[in-house]
């Protein structure tokens, strides 16, 4: 069941621009960053509770996703982790395909594996997290499988 609510674009024009190109051309415009593809993240806001999107590196494997809470290497989270971490029931939009997932924090081994194919799909998340005093957090986003 995907998210329900008022849609409220971002306050940065690219995202705002971008979020609209991609899901008018299904990602054939809008659909990279830097040349690289991104997915949609679509999360429900926890302070304002309104249906939120933003573009993100695109890491698929075997049907998950990972996305990087990078916020560009800031030292501080973007405003979507808090979404995630207090509502974890996402969308993912990849070109044509929207997927209802569930969002879990990686962490250990298996944050590990997956940094591994986050920076073969975005070598600047290496640069980021040299850069921040931070441990940028690592979402596993997988498909939901019921209809809850």
């Amino acid at each position: 069941m995907p998210l329900h609510g008022e849609y409220e674009p971002s306050a940065t024009s690219w995202v705002r621009d971008q979020v609209a190109q991609y899901e008018a051309t299904d990602g054939e415009e809008g659909g990279t960053f830097l040349d690289l593809p991104v997915i949609i993240l679509t999360t429900m806001g926890v302070k304002s509770g309104k249906v939120r999107k933003m573009p993100l590196m695109r890491v698929e494997y075997e049907g998950s996703y990972a996305v990087a809470a990078s916020n560009g290497g800031a030292d501080t989270h973007p405003s979507w982790y808090h979404n995630v971490v207090s509502h974890p029931r996402v969308e993912v939009q990849d070109h044509a395909v929207k997927q209802d997932m569930l969002a879990r924090e990686l962490r250990g081994e298996e944050k590990a594996e997956w940094w591994k194919r986050a920076d073969a799909a975005y070598p600047s998340f290496v640069e980021y997290r040299a850069g921040t005093g931070r441990d940028i957090p690592l979402f596993l986003l997988e498909p939901v499988t019921d209809n809850g």
